[in-house]
C-alpha cells in the first residue's frame, strides 16, 4: 500500500503541519486563550469557532463510522479510562494559562520568535522527561483508579450512543446556521494575511479525518515533546533514558520506521509553517526576554502541560477535537478537570503572575 512507505508518511504529516503552522499562526486559533477568556474576561465570542471543529469533527467521524470507513471499531490511543483522566485535565488546564498557549498555540507563537513560549516550550519538554523518570509510580497510580467501563459510549450503548450522536449534529447544525444569521462567524481584524478562525476550525476537522483515517487516532501532539526530550536528554545520558519504562514501552520511541514519529513530523511542520508565514508577512521578531514572573510561569506551566497530558494520555487537541468527537470516556473525565483547571488558573492569574 501507498501509506506503507515511510517517505509517504513523512510527507503526509509534514504537509499536514505546515497548513496548520499556516492556519494557526494567521488565524491566532489559540484553543487556551478561547477558554481562559471565558473565566477571566467573560468573553465567549472565539469560543464557538472552537465548538464549530469540534461539531465539523464529530460529524466527519460519525460519518466515516457509517460508512464503515473507521479503521476499528474499538476505540484506540487511549490505554483505559481512568479518574486520572479528571486529575490530568485539571492539572493540563492550569498550566494552559499560566504557560499562555496549550500545546499547539506554544508552537506557532515560538516560531514567531517570542521567547515567552521558547520557555513554556522548554516546560513541556522537561515536564515530558519529569513525567518519564516517575512513570512506574504515576502508571501504579492510573490503574488503581481504572474504570471498568468501555472506552467509549459506542461501545457501552451502541445504537444509542448513535442516536444521541445524529441528535447532536442536527441540533448543532440549527446553531451553526442561526449564529450564520446573526454574522457571528466573521471577527473584525486588519491585519494583513488574517484567516477568519471558522476557516480554521473547517481545516482543523479535515486534518483530523486525515490523521484518523491513516493511524486510527485522532489528532494530539503531546507525545512529540517526550520524544524531543527523549533524544535530547539520550545525548547526555543515554544509558539512563535507555533504562526508563516509559521510553522502552513507548512504540514513539528508539523505533527505525518513521511511522512512530508521525507526531514530530506533524510538529516539525507546524513550526516550519508559522516560521514561513512569521517572515512573509514580515512579522518574526525576537522579543525581548520577559518579566521573571510572567517567564516563570510560562515555563512552570509547561511543565504541568506535559504532566497533565501525560496523566491523561492525551492533550487538548486530542481529546477536545478528537475523543469527544469519538465519544470517549476518558475524554469525558479529561474535559471538565480542563474546564475546573482553566477557572481556577483564570482566578489565580491576576493575583499571582500580573499584580
Amino acid at each position: 500500500m501507498l501509506m506503507d512507505a515511510p517517505v509517504w508518511w513523512f510527507f503526509l504529516y509534514f504537509g499536514l503541519g505546515l497548513l496548520l503552522g499556516t492556519v494557526l499562526y494567521r488565524s491566532d486559533f489559540c484553543m487556551a486563550s478561547m477558554v481562559r477568556d471565558v473565566f477571566l474576561f467573560r468573553d465567549g465570542v472565539r469560543l464557538r469557532h472552537l465548538y464549530l471543529a469540534f461539531i465539523l469533527t464529530f460529524f466527519l467521524f460519525l460519518l466515516v463510522r457509517e460508512l464503515g470507513l473507521s479503521v476499528s471499531d474499538q476505540l484506540t490511543g487511549f490505554e483505559s479510562v481512568s479518574l486520572l483522566g479528571f486529575g490530568g485535565g485539571l492539572v493540563f488546564g492550569f498550566g494552559m494559562v499560566l504557560a499562555g498557549g496549550c500545546v499547539m498555540s506554544t508552537l506557532y507563537k515560538m516560531a514567531s520568535g517570542n521567547l515567552t513560549y521558547v520557555l513554556a516550550f522548554v516546560g513541556i519538554i522537561v515536564g515530558s522527561l519529569l513525567y518519564a523518570e516517575f512513570f512506574p509510580q504515576i502508571r501504579a497510580f492510573e490503574i488503581r483508579l481504572a474504570l471498568e467501563i468501555p472506552a467509549s459510549l459506542f461501545e457501552l450503548r451502541p445504537q444509542a450512543a448513535r442516536i444521541l450522536a445524529w441528535l447532536l449534529v442536527g441540533g448543532s447544525l440549527a446553531v451553526i446556521v442561526w449564529w450564520r444569521r446573526c454574522g457571528a462567524w466573521r471577527l473584525a481584524a486588519g491585519a494583513e494575511g488574517y484567516i477568519q478562525p471558522w476557516k480554521v476550525a473547517i481545516v482543523l476537522a479535515l486534518c483530523n479525518l486525515i490523521i484518523y483515517l491513516t493511524s486510527g487516532m485522532p489528532l494530539g501532539i503531546s507525545s512529540a515533546y517526550a520524544q524531543v526530550g527523549g533524544m535530547a536528554a539520550s545525548l547526555v545520558a543515554p544509558e539512563h533514558i535507555a533504562a526508563l519504562e516509559y521510553f522502552r514501552r513507548s512504540n514513539n520511541f528508539g523505533v527505525p520506521e518513521l511511522r512512530g514519529y508521525t507526531e514530530m513530523i506533524l510538529m516539525a511542520g507546524i513550526v516550519t509553517g508559522a516560521l514561513f508565514n512569521a517572515l512573509v508577512l514580515r512579522e518574526f521578531r525576537l522579543y525581548g526576554l520577559p518579566p521573571w514572573r510572567q517567564g516563570g510561569a510560562a515555563f512552570a506551566g509547561g511543565i504541568l502541560i506535559a504532566l497533565g497530558a501525560r496523566m491523561a494520555q492525551g492533550c487538548n487537541y486530542k481529546h477536545l477535537l478528537g475523543g469527544l468527537a469519538l465519544f470517549s470516556t476518558q475524554s469525558m473525565l479529561f474535559v471538565p478537570g480542563l474546564l475546573l483547571g482553566v477557572w481556577v488558573g483564570s482566578w489565580l492569574l491576576p493575583r499571582i503572575v500580573l499584580r
